[in-house]
């Protein structure tokens, strides 16, 4: 029982999910779980999982505007989470990989590597794409 114990406790650090461990693992986690959720669940639920800053911006928004992001498919494949700067809360990433948007009657809009910004509020490292991070 131990060892099975010891073994879970090394696969949740090496996948980020312990305080064990690193900032930079923690921050891959923080971004592909938030990709995950948007692509799964839409807008909203991945607004719900982001920092404080871009709750606030999502909330703000017109029930319309709600309405439009919900309307919008989103798929999401990341290949790689790479180039990690961490500087005190906050932190940029570069994500490789493929997004595409499709807003209804609309070509979709696929974007390729992109900069992600990640702030940690509450000893947590989230998505943070608000203007301030403040």
């Amino acid at each position: 029982m131990i060892a099975g114990g010891i073994t879970a406790g090394i696969v949740l650090t090496a996948q980020g999910k312990t305080p064990l461990a690193s900032d930079e693992k923690k921050i891959e986690v923080a971004i592909r779980d938030f990709y995950e959720t948007l692509g799964e669940d839409g807008f909203a639920a991945a607004a719900a999982t982001a920092c404080a800053g871009d709750r606030d911006e999502f909330e703000a928004l017109s029930e319309e505007q709600k309405k439009e992001f919900d309307q919008t498919q989103v798929s999401v494949v990341i290949n790689e989470i790479k180039n990690i700067v961490i500087t005190g809360d906050r932190a940029t990433a570069t994500i490789t990989g493929r997004m595409t948007l499709t807003l209804p009657g609309e070509d979709p809009d696929t974007d390729t590597d992109t900069e992600e910004h990640v702030k940690k509020e509450d000893g947590t490292w989230k998505v943070c794409s608000a203007e301030d991070q403040g």
